[in-house]
């Protein structure tokens, strides 16, 4: 039989990729704090991920106490509804006088008093500009001693957890973005390469988390830097790494807010570093963050177009909802859409070619195509594998093709398709006689009754019959992961046709 599915047009809900909702961003009041306990935005279609960004002096607020509770109260209904979260802990906020906790500065770390006004494009962050707020030397040794201790205890929880799809360096600069004041300041006086430390927290979440995908900030490297990444030594250290890539932010700025002097450090007004996302999309996620979504539409920055142009250009895996979510969905909830059906992987079977009828132990061959139809990898991988459902929709057989890594199917970028062709060697169940020789045991045979073994029954492991014949993509051993965009798939195993059972010879 040839097959050619039906690809329909649903937004998936799949695993490491989709649209990620700032649950924490940088305080703990908003975004999550108006949404309804448990709520894991299954009426936002895309949205598969909850993040949480906090300032390590709340997740520390003492020495060795820790206030996890903060992360997991929220993560736990998105990791019970199959969702996942993604973290980052900064060291420097312009909303918290110590975002490191203070008693890390009181142990002895070095750091620097500042005040922070921003200008009439983003407004005044404390109001007045008059609060002080300290940055931590961040290569200070008492600093990175206090540091690996907190990242220790937190990839303790969650390095290696499955419902952890990302963790960001986001221990450099405001935010958790690079910007450095006082360091930045300190270290030009000093004569010495602020870039040294990052290096080191770079090197120090890679030997914590070696079991989680991390991502590294563009701003780490400057803002407005146009250099190739390949030439970049911070970001070809975070590549060699294994490190994924995220910008922050897009949609920030219009053209006309940049002036003509500085347009050669953004020649894309709208964003900063595709061509650096791009340089990491072969090899590691890519995460584009957008603008909070009320501030750039204020400012005459938001356009949805441009949004869904963005997820093409930096080749992303995930997309930020960076706002109220509401908010978000009924302002822009088409171009979301949009951007939700092309974000990551996604694998489309176009065509599907298997025998009607195959003998219980022989050999036979299936043939399928598929393209990657967004436009990222699946950089986890996934497995083919072909089940056989009884009529009561229990899986009667399941075979597995590990000859391929869907983690290499291309994605379709540019309007040009990488088809993928398998022809996966399967087998179904075992037929053969029972030895002859007794060892003791009593086999119990429905059409025979009682009977020692040396009456020779013949017990075929899968009945003869008809069976439905489905395609999923996920463990090795067979298990289903990934959502396909298939019509009638009951636990991520899709229907392809029927197929007979028989003995051999008959």
């Amino acid at each position: 039989m040839t097959v050619r599915p039906q690809i329909t047009d649903d937004i998936l809900q799949n695993p490491d990729m989709g649209l990620a909702f700032f649950h924490y961003s940088n305080r703990q009041w908003a975004y999550g704090q108006l949404q309804q306990r448990g709520d894991t935005l299954d009426w936002f279609p895309g949205v598969t991920t909850a993040y949480f960004r906090l300032p390590w002096c709340l997740l520390e607020p003492e020495e060795g106490v820790y206030r996890w509770d903060l992360i997991d109260s929220y993560a736990a209904p998105w990791v019970a509804a199959g969702k996942q979260i993604g973290l980052r802990v900064t060291c420097c906020e312009s909303r918290y006088p110590f975002a490191t906790p203070e008693w890390v500065k009181d142990a002895g770390a070095k750091g620097w008093f500042f005040k922070i006004k921003m200008d009439k494009i983003f407004g005044e962050y404390p109001p007045g500009g008059d609060t002080d707020l300290w940055e931590p030397d961040y290569g200070d040794p008492v600093f990175l001693k206090k540091l690996e201790n907190f990242l220790r205890a937190m990839a303790r929880r969650y390095d290696g957890n499955p419902a952890v799809a990302f963790i960001d360096v986001g221990t450099i600069g405001m935010w958790g973005e690079g910007h450095t004041r006082a360091y930045g300041e300190a270290m030009k006086a000093a004569g010495r390469d602020p870039e040294e430390a990052i290096h080191r927290h770079y090197e120090l979440h890679r030997r914590l988390f070696p079991r989680t995908t991390i991502l590294c900030n563009d701003d780490h490297a400057g803002s407005s830097l146009q250099t190739p990444a390949g030439q970049v030594p911070l970001m070809r250290h975070a590549h060699d790494l294994g490190f994924g890539f995220r910008d922050d932010s897009i949609l920030v700025f219009t053209p006309e807010m940049i002036p003509d002097e500085k347009k050669h450090l953004r020649p894309h007004p709208q964003w900063f570093h595709a061509h650096w996302g791009r340089y990491f999309a072969p090899d590691a996620p890519v995460f584009v963050e957008h603008e909070h979504y009320d501030l750039s539409r204020a400012r005459g920055a938001w356009d949805d177009d441009k949004l869904v142009e963005a997820v093409e250009e930096y080749r992303a895996t995930w997309l930020s909802v960076h706002g109220w979510p509401r908010e978000c969905l009924e302002g822009s909830g088409e171009a979301y859409a949009r951007a939700a059906r092309r974000l990551g992987y996604r694998f489309e079977l176009r065509e599907v070619e298997y025998p009607e009828c195959v003998s219980i132990g022989e050999t036979f061959r299936i043939r399928s195509t598929w393209v990657n139809s967004g436009v990222a990898r699946r950089y986890k991988g996934a497995t083919l594998a072909w089940s056989l459902l009884d009529g009561a929709g229990r899986v009667a057989w399941v075979c597995a093709d590990e000859s391929y890594d869907f983690a290499a199917a291309e994605p379709t970028l540019g309007g040009i398709e990488k088809p993928v062709e398998r022809v996966s060697r399967c087998h179904v169940g075992f037929d053969g006689e029972i030895p002859r020789i007794n060892d003791g045991v009593l086999v119990y045979v429905e059409k025979f009754g009682p009977a020692e073994i040396a009456a020779n029954p013949r017990v075929p492991t899968i009945e003869p019959g008809e069976y439905t014949l489905c395609v999923s993509l996920g463990d090795p051993d067979g298990t289903p992961r990934l959502a396909l965009p298939l019509r009638g798939g009951t636990g991520r195993r899709y229907p392809i046709g029927m197929v007979r059972v028989d003995v051999k010879g008959h």
